[in-house]
């Protein structure tokens, strides 16, 4: 053998030996595969799966993984679409492993979900993979992302203004789109496809060609060919500036969101129907947090395909702080916000009002309250007998038993004499803004009232008793009403 031969057998060996430490080092940095498990591999037929397929084949040996191979058809490319799955299923065949084929009408998705075409092949692509992965026990997805896969996508979030996140690109692993109980995996993100066009040459591994990958109609195909080719005649490691960014992005945006944890998440009351933080801590918060609480609250209500947009997140932490008490702004259909005395609030349109602490009723209750009788809600019981309050009673009132006793709640004109106020009533609304009820929780707040004028309101977990010696009475017509 000729020095020359000695060169390129280095060469080659060389090259392999890089592209199989890459792959390796990624996988491994990341855990992205469990010994032992299935991990569907979705091959369309081209260089860049093909080349994924043949490494998992090799370093998966060590790790004892199982591959399952997907693909695809999406009925865009007439007979080179099923051509296409006709390959994938012979090369599975010859390397013995066990294979799910699929077709879809990516036009029809797109008119049904009022998408393009590239977004319709996407969210098609990503069912079938999921439900091959159903059918075959697997939690794991690979596809065969690349270098410059990961270009485009940064360029694409530039172009439609995307933030911090959208600079970090893809992630070696993440969630699988739309469906988050699986994990998707792209071992191949620091590769370039000029790697990978070797790799399968170096091996003599066959692959198919897509023609439609030229066409610059495509959006993606035009940010390859037109966009990424002119920028590489500025800096010719574009790829490797590109995944430098998107390196530096994904830790800046790890360290948010650990701050947000760390910092918001405790200031936080959630629910399904709702995400509260007091203002005063919002009006704190570094611009970064207030931003970030906007849109995970807005993402989490409306649905985790749903984003607020820039320039209204902007807006809104404007609004937060000029704000009056009781204000609301619509964000959405489904989702608004809303101002309460020292709470912002970010909640589904029409949902119940939020309880904080109180102990409600309908809004149109309005029972009378009978001897020896209790009246019993959810966390309310009142009680009216002779003598001593009722075993358990938290608070008591005495009255005379000739009064007309009634539970209900606030109606217009309603005013109310607290004790300690030296006989001066208050309009029971000012009462209640005084005291920070908040006023969509007003309607629901039990009141007691004996002849028409209130004598006991329930706030929260003790009662507030009105002054009651206008009522005259001996000892003897003495009743007292107990209340918890």
């Amino acid at each position: 053998m000729t020095v020359r031969g000695y060169d390129w057998v280095r060469a080659f060996i060389g090259k392999f030996k890089m592209v199989l430490e890459t792959v390796s080092g990624t996988l491994a940095q990341n855990a992205a595969l469990i010994p032992g498990e299935t991990v569907i591999v979705a091959v369309s037929g081209g260089c860049d799966s093909v080349a994924l397929l043949h490494l998992l084949r090799r370093w998966g040996e060590s790790i004892d993984i199982n591959l399952h191979v997907a693909s695809l058809n999406h009925g865009i490319r007439g007979a080179a679409g099923q051509q296409d799955l006709d390959f994938v299923a012979e090369l599975a065949s010859r390397w013995r492993l066990p294979h799910s084929l699929g077709r879809a009408d990516v036009p029809s998705f797109a008119r049904e979900w009022s998408v393009g075409i590239e977004a319709a092949a996407r969210r098609a692509r990503y069912d079938f993979l999921a439900r091959v992965a159903g059918e075959q026990g697997s939690s794991c997805v690979a596809v065969g992302h690349h270098a410059l896969d990961q270009a485009e996508t940064i360029i694409m979030n530039i172009v439609r203004g995307s933030g911090g996140a959208g600079l970090r690109g893809m992630k070696v692993l993440s969630p699988l789109p739309g469906h988050p109980g699986l994990r998707l995996v792209r071992p191949l993100l620091q590769l370039s496809k000029d790697d990978l066009e070797s790799y399968c040459r170096d091996h003599n591994l066959p692959f198919r060609v897509d023609g439609s990958n030229d066409d610059i109609g495509y959006r993606r195909n035009f940010v390859r060919h037109e966009l990424i080719g002119r920028m590489r005649r500025l800096n010719p490691a574009l790829l490797s500036a590109m995944g430098r960014l998107a390196e530096s992005a994904a830790v800046e945006e790890d360290f948010l969101s650990s701050s947000f944890e760390s910092i918001v998440t405790p200031l936080l009351i959630v629910s399904p129907e709702r995400w509260r933080i007091p203002t005063e801590d919002f009006a704190a918060l570094h611009p970064a947090l207030q931003r970030r609480f906007l849109r995970e609250a807005y993402r989490h209500l409306s649905g985790e395909s749903a984003r607020l947009s820039h320039a209204l997140t902007l807006d809104l932490i404007a609004w937060s702080q000029k704000a009056a008490t009781g204000a609301r702004r619509d964000l959405s259909a489904a989702v608004r916000m809303r101002r309460s005395y020292d709470v912002l609030c970010i909640e589904r349109t029409g949902a119940p009002a939020a309880r904080e602490g109180y102990r409600l009723i309908s809004a149109d209750t309005d029972r009378e309250i009978l001897l020896d009788t209790p009246v019993i809600y959810p966390k309310l019981r009142l009680c009216l007998s002779r003598g001593l309050p009722a075993s358990g009673a938290g608070q008591s009132l005495s009255l005379p038993a000739s009064l007309e006793l009634r539970l209900r709640t606030r109606r217009p004109g309603d005013r109310f004499k607290p004790q300690g106020m030296g006989g001066q009533s208050r309009k029971l609304k000012n009462w209640m803004i005084d005291r920070k009820i908040p006023r969509e929780l007003r309607d629901q707040i039990p009141l007691v009232c004996a002849n028409g004028d209130i004598v006991a309101i329930c706030l929260g977990d003790e009662w507030r008793l009105a002054d009651c010696r206008h009522f005259e009475w001996r000892d003897a017509d003495c009743v007292v009403l107990s209340l918890a």
